[in-house]
């Protein structure tokens, strides 16, 4: 899988991210991120969900309640 899946950008310009890390590794990772004002450096949430869709879907639901 490539790094870059999903990104939403809320109307408040804040950001969700959801990534395959490292990029094209089978043993890879997902990462889900929310930042606020372009901050990559300090996200206001970050995790590695499991492979597994409900993991995914629960990482997603808080990651956008962070910066909803």
């Amino acid at each position: 899988m490539g790094e870059d899946l999903l990104q939403i950008t809320c109307a408040n310009g804040d950001i969700v991210d959801v990534g395959w890390y490292p990029a094209w590794n089978a043993q890879g990772r997902l990462r889900v991120v929310a930042v606020r004002g372009q901050d990559w450096e300090a996200p206001v949430f970050s995790a590695q969900p499991e492979k597994d869709p409900q993991a995914l879907l629960q990482a997603l639901r808080a990651a956008l309640a962070s910066v909803g």
